[in-house]
């Protein structure tokens, strides 16, 4: 599931294993096989920790998944298309057309996305499947050697695609924001867009795993306050904020700059 994700992300102008017109919600829906496969294994492993730990991460999938299919969604009406490719493509020219930037609904959106990964992706602060002060282990309690390995392959291979597809959605993807860069000789321009890429995506994986040593683990209850009385109706009012602002402001006004070069 998480390497299927892999699909969609465009290193550069032209190399991206499929652009598919539907890349989002093709991103959206693989991601989602990862849940089930953790919670196969941990009720396979009849353990009783695992068990815990599995309940936990399907109540994480089913309250997380909604702020950030709202998140994504508000990228795709400024960009009106689903296709990766498409979105980066619609901010290239420099920094300042990068959605992020684009108005403050979309700040919060990027917000939103990023923390409902960390969700998804099993991090802390929401690191309740597998919290080691609690249940073991989780649902990897009775796995070790390559099963327990491919767990974290997953895992961390999961940590950097979701970073890779919020630099494509918020952060211009494999674009470096300079005028003139966008149209680079072929070699070079993907040499340049896949370190861009990377980089804007490990700078994300980078505060991740910041933010493991930095917060504390929060209680169950509390992970889902956050979702549905924090992230659900901030992620509802980016949604329809940026409406009001493609409607009132027009397709290319910034929020930081004014009219952008593309107005």
């Amino acid at each position: 599931g998480v390497f299927l994700a892999f699909v969609v992300v465009p290193f550069d102008r032209t190399v991206i294993p499929a652009d598919l017109d539907t890349g989002v919600f093709f991103f959206a829906a693989v991601m989602s096989i990862e849940a089930l496969g953790v919670i196969m294994s941990g009720y396979a492993s009849n353990n009783k920790w695992a068990i815990f730990g599995t309940i936990r991460l399907a109540t994480q999938l089913v309250c997380y998944e909604i702020p950030l299919g709202l998140s994504l969604l508000t990228v795709v009406l400024m960009a009106g298309t689903l296709s990766v490719q498409g979105i980066v493509a619609a901010q290239t020219g420099g920094f300042w057309n990068w959605y992020v930037l684009a108005n403050p609904f979309t700040a919060v959106a990027f917000l939103v996305f990023f923390t409902a990964t960390l969700a998804e992706c099993k991090r802390a602060p929401f690191d309740l499947p597998e919290a080691e002060s609690e249940l073991v282990a989780g649902f990897h309690t009775e796995y070790s050697g390559m099963r327990f390995s491919i767990f974290f392959l997953a895992e961390y291979a999961a940590m950097y695609v979701v970073s890779a597809l919020g630099a494509c959605l918020f952060l211009g993807g494999w674009s470096p924001g300079l005028p003139g860069m966008d149209g680079l000789p072929s070699y070079l321009g993907v040499a340049v867009g896949t370190g861009v890429l990377v980089a804007k995506a490990m700078a994300l994986v980078f505060v991740q795993m910041w933010l493991r040593w930095t917060l504390p683990r929060i209680r169950l209850d509390h992970v889902l306050t956050i979702c549905l009385q924090v992230l659900l109706p901030f992620s509802l009012a980016a949604f329809v904020g940026a409406s009001l602002w493609q409607y009132l402001m027009g397709p290319h006004h910034l929020w930081f700059f004014g009219k952008g070069p593309l107005a």
